[in-house]
């Protein structure tokens, strides 16, 4: 898979909308660059993602914090995914999006550029980075309004 600029099927499965009911969820990691070149690291959960196609992602951060803030200056982007028999790197050009309405959160296009998996033969990856919501039932209510937010976000004109 490397050098490829496609979303893998199994990420886009991982970020597909019936993934959101479960009470255990996948965590991606997205790091961005500060403005000294430090990485900022976050953790995003796949109701803070949206697939576009199989090269464009949308994300979703909380307005103000320092990741939105990198992503806003441009720069690369790189979202990693972590499960069981699989590491994922996707490294992407981020662009600010407008949203339809007030929200609390900063809205982006990932367009890919470059997609890597990290697998080494006899060692393979036996666990991913998950957490677990307590309510689950309103994590994914309110992860659902965050996908239809990014559906309908436009680019600037």
């Amino acid at each position: 898979m490397a050098g490829e600029d496609l979303l893998p099927n199994e990420l886009i499965r991982a970020l597909d909308d019936a993934a959101l009911a479960d009470a255990e969820q996948p965590a991606f990691l997205l790091v961005t660059g500060d403005e000294d070149g430090a990485p900022r690291i976050s953790m995003v959960s796949a109701g803070e993602l949206l697939v576009q196609d199989e090269r464009t992602l949308r994300v979703a951060l909380w307005h103000g914090t320092r990741s939105a803030g990198n992503l806003a200056r441009g720069g690369t982007a790189l979202l990693g995914g972590v499960s069981p028999g699989s590491v994922i790197y996707v490294r992407a050009k981020p662009e600010r999006l407008v949203v339809p309405e007030p929200a609390d959160l900063e809205c982006f296009e990932l367009t890919v550029t470059e997609v890597r998996a990290d697998v080494h033969a006899g060692m393979p990856v036996t666990s991913g980075i998950t957490f677990r919501t307590d309510e689950p039932e309103q994590a994914a209510t309110d992860w659902r309004r965050q996908r239809q937010l990014l559906a309908n976000a436009r680019r600037p004109n």
